[in-house]
C-alpha cells in the first residue's frame, strides 16, 4: 500500500466552562464505577485486527490483516465494518489494501483504498456493498484519505494538492474543498489534516504554522485547529510548555480531544492528552509509570478514552487502554474480568451508549484483536460495581505482524 504509507504519517473540537465542569464531574463519578463485558470481534482471516471507530448504533469500523500476501510477501490488510456479529470485508479500488477509518449511524463508512496497480491510494466511501472513489485535489494520480463521515454525510480527511502540498479537505456530496492551513500566506511546505467532524459541521485536526523544524521534534510542529463555516481557529501548541498539538475528535457540544507535545529530558519529547472546551486546553496528564498519554475520542456526554505508554512521542507503544474518570485516567484492564485472557492496550472510540472499542492483546497468542466493551447493567442501587482486580503492569509482548499493524496505526495518528 505505497501511498497509504504517506497517509499513515499525516493523521495527525458551547458550553460555559462552569457548566462543562459540572457535566464532567457527574460523568466521571459514573465512569469510575462502571465495569464492562467484552466481545472479541475477530479478523478477516489473518491474525490481527484493529478498531478505529464505533457508531452510536454499535457498528465498529477498522482494519484487519486478511491472511493473504502480495507478490513481495507483504501482508494484505482490508478495512472492515462489524455489525451485529458479522465482520464485512470492505474491499479496495482494485489494489491490494484498504483501511476503514470512520463511519456514521446511517451505514456509510469511509477510509482509504489502493487503486488498481497500487500506484496510489484514494479516499473512499463504502455504502450498501458499493465503493465510491472520492478523488483528490491533485487528480487521479494524487493521494487522499477520508477519516470520518458525519450523519449529515459530510466527509473529512486529507489530500495532496496541485502545488505539491497536503491539506485538510472536506467532501460534500462528492465535491472536494481545500480547508487550507494556519499559514499567513500560501506555502505548499506547510500542511494540514482533518481527523474529526461533528454533526454541526465543526471539523478538528491540525495544521503547521511554519515550515521551520522544531529541534526537539525534528519536524515543523502542528497546532490543533478547528474549521467551521469557512474560518479556522488555532488551538495553540498546548498548555504551558507545549511545543505542538493535534486534535483527534470533536463532539456535538464542541468539546475536542487530542494530544500535545512537551519536551522531556529522558525521551526528548512526550505526549499529554488534552481536553479543549470553551477556549481552554486542559492537560489531562499521564498515568503513573508512563511518559505519554493521548485522548483518542469522546462522546456527547463527555466520556473520554485513550491510551498511555513509554517512549518518544512519535514512536511509543501504547501499553494500557484508558478511560477518564474522577479527574484521573482509569486503566480499562481493571474494569474487565481478570480471567478474560486479554490485555487492553488502547481505547480508540466511545459511542453515545458508553460502548468502547479497544485493541486487545490475546495473552495466549500475542495477537491484537478488535474488541467491544459494553457497560454492565446497574445493580439495584443504580450503580455498576467497579472491579477490584489489579491490571498487569505492562502489556504482553506482541507478535511480529501485530507490531507491524500497531506501527501502522500509531503513524496514522501521528501529527506529521
Amino acid at each position: 500500500m505505497k501511498a497509504a504509507t504517506d497517509m499513515r504519517s499525516r493523521k495527525y473540537w458551547k458550553l460555559s466552562f462552569g457548566l462543562a465542569t459540572v457535566i464532567l464531574f457527574c460523568l466521571e463519578a459514573a465512569v469510575a464505577q462502571t465495569t464492562y463485558t467484552s466481545i472479541d470481534l475477530g479478523t478477516l482471516g489473518g491474525d490481527n485486527s484493529y478498531p478505529v471507530w464505533i457508531t452510536n448504533t454499535g457498528d465498529v469500523i477498522g482494519y484487519s490483516d486478511t491472511g493473504q500476501f502480495d507478490s513481495f510477501g507483504n501482508p494484505i490488510d482490508h478495512g472492515f465494518r462489524w455489525s451485529h456479529g458479522v465482520m464485512e470485508d470492505l474491499k479496495t479500488l482494485g489494489g491490494n489494501n484498504s483501511l476503514g477509518l470512520g463511519g456514521n449511524d446511517k451505514g456509510q463508512t469511509v477510509g482509504i483504498a489502493d487503486v488498481t496497480g497500487g500506484a496510489t491510494s484514494h479516499a473512499v466511501l463504502w455504502y450498501k456493498g458499493g465503493i465510491t472513489d472520492l478523488g483528490t485535489l491533485s487528480g487521479p494520480n494524487g493521494y487522499s484519505y477520508a477519516q470520518l463521515v458525519n450523519n449529515e454525510q459530510l466527509v473529512v480527511g486529507g489530500s495532496t494538492t496541485a502545488d505539491g502540498g497536503s491539506d485538510a479537505v472536506l467532501w460534500d456530496r462528492g465535491a472536494i474543498t481545500d480547508l487550507g492551513t494556519l499559514a499567513s500566506s500560501p506555502n505548499p511546505a506547510i500542511t494540514s489534516f482533518a481527523n474529526g467532524i461533528n454533526d454541526l459541521g465543526q471539523i478538528v485536526g491540525g495544521s503547521q504554522v511554519t515550515d521551520v523544524p522544531n529541534p526537539i521534534l525534528g519536524f515543523p510542529p502542528y497546532h490543533a485547529a478547528i474549521w467551521y463555516k469557512g474560518a479556522i481557529t488555532d488551538l495553540g501548541p498546548g498548555p504551558e510548555g507545549g511545543i505542538g498539538s493535534a486534535g483527534y475528535n470533536i463532539n456535538n457540544r464542541g468539546q475536542a480531544v487530542g494530544r500535545f507535545a512537551l519536551p522531556d529530558p529522558k525521551e526528548g519529547a512526550v505526549a499529554h492528552a488534552f481536553l479543549w472546551q470553551a477556549g481552554v486546553m486542559q492537560d489531562l496528564g499521564v498515568p503513573a509509570g508512563d511518559d505519554n498519554s493521548e485522548a483518542n475520542s469522546l462522546n456527547d456526554r463527555g466520556q473520554i478514552v485513550g491510551d498511555s505508554g513509554v517512549g518518544f512521542i512519535e514512536s511509543y507503544t501504547p501499553d494500557r487502554a484508558l478511560v477518564w474518570g474522577n479527574g484521573a485516567w482509569i486503566d480499562l484492564n481493571t474494569l474487565i474480568p481478570p480471567d478474560s485472557g486479554y490485555y487492553l492496550i488502547l481505547a480508540a472510540d466511545v459511542n453515545a451508549g458508553g460502548q468502547i472499542v479497544v485493541w486487545a492483546v490475546q495473552q495466549s497468542t500475542r495477537y491484537v484483536h478488535a474488541a467491544l466493551l459494553t457497560p454492565e447493567p446497574a445493580d439495584v442501587r443504580g450503580n455498576s460495581q467497579r472491579s477490584d482486580n489489579a491490571a498487569s503492569s505492562a502489556a504482553p509482548p506482541l507478535s511480529e505482524n501485530a507490531r507491524r499493524l500497531l506501527g501502522l496505526a500509531r503513524r496514522t495518528k501521528s501529527a506529521r
